[in-house]
Protein backbone atom coordinates (compact mmCIF):
# COMPACT_ATOMS: atom_id res chain seq x y z
CA UNK A 1 0.00 0.00 0.00
CA UNK A 2 1.73 3.40 -1.21
CA UNK A 3 2.33 5.76 1.97
CA UNK A 4 0.01 8.41 1.49
CA UNK A 5 -2.72 6.19 1.06
CA UNK A 6 -1.61 5.01 4.61
CA UNK A 7 -1.57 8.08 6.34
CA UNK A 8 -4.98 8.81 4.32
CA UNK A 9 -6.15 6.13 6.20
CA UNK A 10 -5.08 6.68 9.73
CA UNK A 11 -6.41 10.22 9.40
CA UNK A 12 -10.04 8.96 8.67
CA UNK A 13 -9.48 6.45 11.59
CA UNK A 14 -8.18 9.61 14.17
CA UNK A 15 -11.47 11.53 12.88
CA UNK A 16 -13.95 8.63 12.71
CA UNK A 17 -12.24 7.97 16.54
CA UNK A 18 -12.88 11.82 17.42
CA UNK A 19 -16.32 12.00 16.48
CA UNK A 20 -17.17 8.89 18.23
CA UNK A 21 -16.07 10.00 21.70
CA UNK A 22 -18.18 13.42 20.78
CA UNK A 23 -20.64 11.12 20.37
CA UNK A 24 -20.40 9.35 23.38
CA UNK A 25 -19.39 12.45 26.02
CA UNK A 26 -21.34 15.05 24.23
CA UNK A 27 -20.22 18.33 22.85
CA UNK A 28 -17.44 19.51 25.28
CA UNK A 29 -15.12 22.53 24.02
CA UNK A 30 -11.82 24.30 25.87
CA UNK A 31 -10.89 27.54 24.31
CA UNK A 32 -7.75 29.02 24.94
CA UNK A 33 -6.45 31.97 25.19
CA UNK A 34 -3.36 33.01 22.80
CA UNK A 35 -0.69 35.11 24.35
CA UNK A 36 1.20 34.74 27.56
CA UNK A 37 -1.27 31.00 27.23
CA UNK A 38 -0.83 29.10 24.39
CA UNK A 39 2.22 31.64 23.16
CA UNK A 40 5.06 32.67 24.94
CA UNK A 41 4.62 35.91 23.67
CA UNK A 42 4.35 38.48 26.89
CA UNK A 43 8.37 38.95 26.53
CA UNK A 44 7.83 39.53 22.72
CA UNK A 45 5.02 42.16 23.57
CA UNK A 46 5.79 44.03 26.20
CA UNK A 47 8.78 44.91 23.57
CA UNK A 48 6.27 45.73 21.23
CA UNK A 49 5.39 47.91 24.01
CA UNK A 50 8.39 49.40 24.62
CA UNK A 51 9.32 50.15 21.01
CA UNK A 52 6.03 51.98 20.55
CA UNK A 53 6.43 53.73 23.58
CA UNK A 54 9.94 54.52 22.45
CA UNK A 55 8.90 55.67 18.27
CA UNK A 56 6.07 58.08 20.31
CA UNK A 57 8.68 59.84 22.49
CA UNK A 58 7.15 58.47 25.96
CA UNK A 59 8.09 56.97 28.40
CA UNK A 60 6.96 52.71 28.28
CA UNK A 61 5.98 52.47 31.97
CA UNK A 62 4.90 48.93 33.82
CA UNK A 63 1.61 50.58 34.71
CA UNK A 64 0.60 51.91 31.09
CA UNK A 65 1.62 47.97 30.01
CA UNK A 66 -0.76 46.71 32.94
CA UNK A 67 -3.60 49.15 31.62
CA UNK A 68 -3.90 47.75 27.79
CA UNK A 69 -3.70 43.93 28.71
CA UNK A 70 -6.78 42.48 27.17
CA UNK A 71 -8.41 44.30 25.00
CA UNK A 72 -7.89 44.38 20.56
CA UNK A 73 -5.00 46.30 19.03
CA UNK A 74 -7.64 49.20 17.99
CA UNK A 75 -8.95 49.40 21.34
CA UNK A 76 -5.77 49.77 23.24
CA UNK A 77 -3.95 51.74 20.78
CA UNK A 78 -6.86 53.97 21.38
CA UNK A 79 -6.19 53.75 25.06
CA UNK A 80 -2.41 54.96 24.78
CA UNK A 81 -3.37 57.42 21.86
CA UNK A 82 -5.34 59.53 25.39
CA UNK A 83 -3.06 58.40 27.60
CA UNK A 84 -0.15 59.81 26.34
CA UNK A 85 -1.92 62.85 24.06
CA UNK A 86 -0.61 61.48 20.97
CA UNK A 87 -1.48 63.47 17.89
CA UNK A 88 -1.46 60.95 15.07
CA UNK A 89 -4.59 59.53 13.44
CA UNK A 90 -5.12 56.40 15.30
CA UNK A 91 -5.15 54.03 12.05
CA UNK A 92 -1.70 55.17 11.65
CA UNK A 93 -0.59 54.10 15.06
CA UNK A 94 -2.70 51.24 14.69
CA UNK A 95 -0.79 50.09 11.52
CA UNK A 96 1.96 51.07 13.69
CA UNK A 97 1.55 48.72 16.84
CA UNK A 98 0.51 45.89 14.47
CA UNK A 99 3.46 45.82 12.31
CA UNK A 100 5.79 45.72 15.84
CA UNK A 101 3.87 42.79 16.61
CA UNK A 102 4.20 41.14 12.97
CA UNK A 103 7.97 41.30 13.37
CA UNK A 104 7.82 39.97 17.48
CA UNK A 105 5.70 37.36 16.79
CA UNK A 106 8.17 35.86 14.04
CA UNK A 107 10.08 34.77 17.32
CA UNK A 108 7.51 33.42 20.23
CA UNK A 109 7.67 30.24 20.71
CA UNK A 110 4.71 27.92 21.96
CA UNK A 111 4.79 27.65 25.66
CA UNK A 112 5.64 24.84 27.75
CA UNK A 113 3.17 21.77 27.63
CA UNK A 114 1.03 23.59 25.17
CA UNK A 115 1.15 20.93 22.06
CA UNK A 116 0.83 17.75 24.49
CA UNK A 117 -2.45 19.65 26.10
CA UNK A 118 -3.76 20.58 22.76
CA UNK A 119 -3.41 17.06 21.43
CA UNK A 120 -4.61 15.62 24.64
CA UNK A 121 -8.18 17.83 24.23
CA UNK A 122 -8.55 16.89 20.90
CA UNK A 123 -7.83 13.17 21.24
CA UNK A 124 -10.32 12.82 22.95
CA UNK A 125 -13.01 14.48 21.22
CA UNK A 126 -13.43 18.01 22.64
CA UNK A 127 -13.11 21.00 20.01
CA UNK A 128 -10.53 23.20 21.07
CA UNK A 129 -10.22 26.94 19.96
CA UNK A 130 -8.23 29.78 20.40
CA UNK A 131 -9.87 32.86 22.12
CA UNK A 132 -7.43 35.73 21.43
CA UNK A 133 -7.49 39.96 21.38
CA UNK A 134 -4.76 39.23 19.06
CA UNK A 135 -5.77 38.98 15.43
CA UNK A 136 -7.06 36.11 13.62
CA UNK A 137 -4.68 35.93 10.51
CA UNK A 138 -1.92 36.47 13.16
CA UNK A 139 -2.92 33.75 15.26
CA UNK A 140 -3.63 31.38 12.44
CA UNK A 141 -0.30 31.64 11.06
CA UNK A 142 1.37 31.35 14.37
CA UNK A 143 -0.49 28.34 14.86
CA UNK A 144 0.59 27.12 11.47
CA UNK A 145 4.19 27.33 12.15
CA UNK A 146 4.50 26.04 15.30
CA UNK A 147 2.91 22.96 14.26
CA UNK A 148 -0.35 23.44 16.55
CA UNK A 149 -2.68 24.07 13.39
CA UNK A 150 -4.04 19.84 13.46
CA UNK A 151 -5.29 20.38 16.97
CA UNK A 152 -7.44 23.50 17.12
CA UNK A 153 -10.80 23.75 15.82
CA UNK A 154 -11.48 27.53 15.68
CA UNK A 155 -9.99 30.82 16.28
CA UNK A 156 -11.83 33.91 17.46
CA UNK A 157 -9.33 37.25 16.62
CA UNK A 158 -9.93 40.12 18.39
CA UNK A 159 -10.28 41.94 14.72
CA UNK A 160 -13.76 39.55 14.46
CA UNK A 161 -15.66 41.00 17.74
CA UNK A 162 -17.11 44.25 18.46
CA UNK A 163 -16.42 44.23 21.81
CA UNK A 164 -13.12 42.12 23.19
CA UNK A 165 -12.20 41.28 26.35
CA UNK A 166 -13.13 41.61 29.20
CA UNK A 167 -16.70 41.45 27.48
CA UNK A 168 -18.46 38.29 27.28
CA UNK A 169 -18.78 38.59 23.24
CA UNK A 170 -16.06 36.49 21.91
CA UNK A 171 -16.45 33.32 24.31
CA UNK A 172 -20.09 33.62 23.11
CA UNK A 173 -18.91 34.18 19.80
CA UNK A 174 -16.33 30.61 20.29
CA UNK A 175 -19.35 28.74 21.94
CA UNK A 176 -21.62 29.52 18.89
CA UNK A 177 -19.18 28.06 16.39
CA UNK A 178 -18.53 25.30 18.43
CA UNK A 179 -22.17 24.31 18.76
CA UNK A 180 -21.28 24.12 22.63
CA UNK A 181 -23.31 24.58 25.22
CA UNK A 182 -21.26 26.80 28.14
CA UNK A 183 -21.83 24.89 30.76
CA UNK A 184 -19.72 22.02 28.89
CA UNK A 185 -16.98 24.49 27.88
CA UNK A 186 -14.27 25.19 30.08
CA UNK A 187 -11.85 28.44 29.44
CA UNK A 188 -7.99 28.83 29.78
CA UNK A 189 -6.58 32.30 30.30
CA UNK A 190 -3.70 34.66 31.64
CA UNK A 191 -5.12 37.57 32.18
CA UNK A 192 -8.18 39.40 34.56
CA UNK A 193 -9.51 40.67 31.38
CA UNK A 194 -9.52 37.69 29.67
CA UNK A 195 -10.88 35.53 33.19
CA UNK A 196 -14.20 37.96 33.42
CA UNK A 197 -14.53 37.81 29.68
CA UNK A 198 -15.12 34.08 30.07
CA UNK A 199 -16.92 33.84 33.72
CA UNK A 200 -19.16 36.69 32.07
CA UNK A 201 -20.17 34.08 29.27
CA UNK A 202 -20.88 31.34 31.25
CA UNK A 203 -17.61 29.33 31.07
CA UNK A 204 -15.57 27.40 34.08
CA UNK A 205 -12.13 29.05 33.86
CA UNK A 206 -8.98 28.14 34.11
CA UNK A 207 -5.77 30.74 34.89
CA UNK A 208 -2.34 30.33 34.70
CA UNK A 209 -0.88 31.41 37.20
CA UNK A 210 3.12 31.19 37.21
CA UNK A 211 5.31 32.25 39.94
CA UNK A 212 6.87 33.91 37.50
CA UNK A 213 4.53 36.45 36.70
CA UNK A 214 3.19 39.51 38.40
CA UNK A 215 -0.05 38.37 40.83
CA UNK A 216 -3.63 38.46 39.28
CA UNK A 217 -6.45 39.09 41.94
CA UNK A 218 -8.23 36.37 40.49
CA UNK A 219 -12.48 36.19 40.86
CA UNK A 220 -12.93 33.45 43.46
CA UNK A 221 -14.39 31.24 40.87
CA UNK A 222 -11.42 30.70 38.57
CA UNK A 223 -9.31 27.94 39.41
CA UNK A 224 -5.87 28.50 38.96
CA UNK A 225 -2.88 26.43 37.78
CA UNK A 226 0.37 26.62 37.33
CA UNK A 227 1.28 24.81 33.67
CA UNK A 228 -0.84 23.92 30.99
CA UNK A 229 -0.42 20.01 31.59
CA UNK A 230 -2.11 20.40 34.84
CA UNK A 231 -5.08 20.14 32.56
CA UNK A 232 -4.40 16.86 30.66
CA UNK A 233 -6.41 14.77 33.06
CA UNK A 234 -9.76 17.20 32.88
CA UNK A 235 -9.87 16.44 29.01
CA UNK A 236 -10.40 12.20 29.87
CA UNK A 237 -13.09 12.75 32.44
CA UNK A 238 -16.57 11.48 32.03
CA UNK A 239 -18.22 14.59 33.23
CA UNK A 240 -16.77 18.15 33.66
CA UNK A 241 -16.04 18.83 37.33
CA UNK A 242 -16.32 22.38 38.37
CA UNK A 243 -13.47 24.91 37.80
CA UNK A 244 -13.39 25.97 41.75
CA UNK A 245 -10.60 25.19 44.03
CA UNK A 246 -8.78 26.60 47.33
CA UNK A 247 -6.68 29.35 47.30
Amino acid sequence: MPHTDLNLRRHAGAARERERLIAGHGRRAVFFDLDGTLADSHGAMRRVFDGFAAACSRIASDRDFAAIQGPPVPVLVAKLKQRWGLTQRLDELVRQYEALIDGAFLAVAPMEGATATLEAAFGNGWQVGVVTSNSGPRCLAWLARTGLAPFVDLVVGGDQVCLGKPEPEPYRIALARSRCLADAAIAVEDSLQGARSALAAGLRTFGIAAPERAPVEWPDSVRLIFSLEELIPEFSRQKLRPATAAR
